[in-house]
This record gives structure tokens, C-alpha cells and sequence, in this order.
């Protein structure tokens, strides 16, 4: 029973708080932006390299590369001043006096910022599937060579793990905005966090097999990061099994392990790094009170 009271007072006004953040990104208007900018670049890649004129999975591997670099690279603008924004303007102060948990903060800013992420990166992807749904000939070169099977289906597996990738970075970005102590800071930090993201496992790889390494070891390690786990889950989900082929590329598990815990890991690391903030604001303002007197 205490165990139990001990959870809900941490999560408390998590769902408070998630109206709250909702309402605030509804009223910001370079989201919808971004979103419609989405749509117009991927609709260009697909039109371009053909991919909407053929089938869905070759959609999937024309938008897998862009997909790798815009998905983070969107996650962070929306998650990189979540929570900033209140501790800087003393709002998170305020709202921690309404009995809300810093465990129900995060996670009601969170689900939030997640709605915001598959509105405007999801959405984009889903209508550009059904534009290729609408615009595909019935049948191809590439399907009458090879044994495969295109389907709306793997599509939607594909929107998935970009949900899923997102969200990694989502929660990531969110704890350079629990750490960050200005705009400034936070858009530098954030920068950072991308390229890091987005380019150091890859690199980390690519260095471990000029050293040597044992490339079979080196694919295993490349679904511990988001980016090596997402595009591992696109060639074994997505792309191999259209072709009827075996996979290997991943293990399926410890790539979705990977995402997740990465999403975990953000989280939780947003909310200590909040509560030690807020700790150490008090001891300040403590310490300031002590002195006047």
C-alpha cells in the first residue's frame, strides 16, 4: 500500500501537466511549420527517386537515409526547451506547489511533446504513404525480378519505428532542456546531442573495424545506438522481409531494447536532473535567507 501511494504521489499531475504542455504547443504555430516543411522535403525525395512510383518498401528505402537525420533532428527542436522554459520563468516552482511530482512533470511534458513529435513527423510520413499508395503501379520491375511482397503494411511497421526512433531522441533532447540554464545554452547542448546521435555511433563503428575488430562483433554493437538500432529494425522488419529474405542484420530485440531504453534512460535522467536542480535551488535560497538575517 505505501509502495503504491509512493508511486502515485510521483506521477501525480502527470496528466494536469500534459493538458497544460498540449495546449502549449496547439498555440505555437512553427510546429504546423515544420510539419508542413516535412511533407514538402519528403515529397520531393519520393518523387524524385522513384520510390512513390514503385511500391512501398522501395518509398521505405529511398526515406530511410532522410529519415535517420530529419526524425532526430525534429525530435530535438521539440524537446530541447520543454522543459527549460519553466524552470527559467519560474513556472516549474509554481507548479510543484500544486502537489505535481517531478516524476509526473516530465512524464506529462513528455507524452505531450510525443503527441507533437507523430503530429508533425508521423503525419508527414503516413501522408506521404498515401501518396504512394494513390500513385504505385500494380506491378514492377523490381517485384517481377524478385520474390517479394510489397505491402501498406510494412509501411505502417516502417511508421512505427519512426514513432519509436523519434521518441529516443525526443526524451534525450529533453533532458539537455532539465540541464540547460539558458536558450542559448540549450541550443548549443542540443546541437552537440544531435551530431553525437546522429554520427558518433556510426563513427565509433567505422573506427572499430580500421582498428580490426571482428565485424560480426561490431553489427552487434551498432543496435546499441538509436540511429544503428532503427536502421538495423528498417532492414530486418521492413526492407528483408518484402524480399523474402533471411535477416540477421539485428537482433530484433535488442534493437527495440535499445530505443527504449534510450527513451527510459532520457527520462530518467530528466527527472533527477530536475529534482537536483530543485534541490539545489532550495539550499540557494535557504543559504540567501540564513544570510540576511
Amino acid at each position: 500500500m505505501t509502495a503504491d501511494l509512493g508511486v502515485t504521489d510521483a506521477f501525480a499531475g502527470a496528466g494536469t501537466v500534459f493538458r497544460r504542455e498540449l495546449a502549449t504547443v496547439l498555440r505555437t504555430p512553427g510546429y504546423g511549420v515544420l510539419g508542413v516543411g516535412l511533407l514538402a522535403v519528403l515529397w520531393l525525395l519520393v518523387a524524385v527517386g522513384g520510390g512513390g512510383a514503385t511500391g512501398f518498401v522501395p518509398a521505405v528505402v529511398d526515406l530511410l537515409l532522410p529519415a535517420e537525420l530529419l526524425v532526430p533532428l525534429l525530435a530535438v527542436v521539440l524537446g530541447y526547451r520543454a522543459l527549460l522554459a519553466d524552470a527559467v520563468s519560474g513556472e516549474f516552482a509554481v507548479i510543484r506547489t500544486h502537489s505535481v511530482g517531478v516524476a509526473g512533470y516530465v512524464v506529462g511534458v513528455l507524452l505531450a511533446r510525443l503527441v507533437a513529435l507523430v503530429a508533425v513527423v508521423g503525419l508527414p510520413f503516413a501522408v506521404i504513404g498515401g501518396y504512394v499508395w494513390v500513385t504505385a503501379a500494380p506491378d514492377t520491375g523490381i517485384f517481377a525480378t524478385h520474390a517479394g511482397v510489397d505491402s501498406p503494411l510494412l509501411y505502417v511497421r516502417f511508421l512505427a519505428l519512426i514513432t519509436l526512433f523519434g521518441a529516443a531522441f525526443l526524451a534525450l533532447s529533453m533532458w539537455v532542456s532539465a540541464a540547460a540554464t539558458s536558450r542559448r545554452g540549450a541550443a548549443a547542448v542540443a546541437v552537440l546531442a544531435f551530431l553525437a546521435g546522429t554520427l558518433g555511433g556510426d563513427l565509433a563503428l567505422i573506427q572499430s573495424l580500421m582498428a580490426g575488430a571482428d565485424p560480426s562483433a561490431v553489427a552487434g554493437r551498432a543496435a546499441l545506438t538509436p540511429n544503428g538500432a532503427f536502421r538495423g529494425l528498417v532492414f530486418e522488419t521492413v526492407i528483408g522481409v518484402s524480399f523474402a529474405q533471411e535477416g540477421n542484420v539485428v537482433d530484433v530485440g535488442r534493437a527495440v531494447g535499445s530505443l527504449a531504453g534510450w527513451t527510459l534512460f532520457g527520462s530518467l535522467a530528466s527527472v533527477g536532473t530536475l529534482a537536483f536542480r530543485e534541490r539545489v535551488s532550495t539550499v540557494i535560497e535557504r543559504s540567501r535567507f540564513r544570510f540576511a538575517e
